[in-house]
């Protein structure tokens, strides 16, 4: 059966899902929009449609003649809102501990 979805949006999925997983890392450069629209049976420029798209959402970070990378993962704090750091540091990847030294 035929994919319905457009080419692009099954790219972007597909680097989405390995961004996901881990198996692109921030700073890991993705495949080349030639390799990438080989692989779907697309045109480049529905590739570039993809990445376009992802670099738009700041997920994907591209670089003049060097080719398009993973970004790194930037902290999002609203200043309206004053949470449990530990909560924080959780939500992040991180272990909050403290000790009490002298009371």
């Amino acid at each position: 059966m035929v994919s319905k979805r457009p080419g692009y949006a099954r790219i972007k999925e597909h680097l989405l899902s390995h961004i996901e997983e881990g198996t692109f890392s921030a700073g890991d450069r993705i495949p080349a929009e030639n390799a990438l629209a080989r692989e779907f049976g697309v045109s480049r420029m529905t590739a570039n449609k993809a990445i376009r798209d992802l670099v738009q959402s700041g997920l994907l970070v591209r670089r003049v003649g060097s080719g398009t990378y993973v970004s790194q993962r930037k902290s999002e704090s609203s200043l309206f809102d004053i949470r449990n750091i530990a909560d924080e540091i959780r939500s992040r990847g991180g272990e909050h501990s403290s000790d009490i030294i002298a009371l």
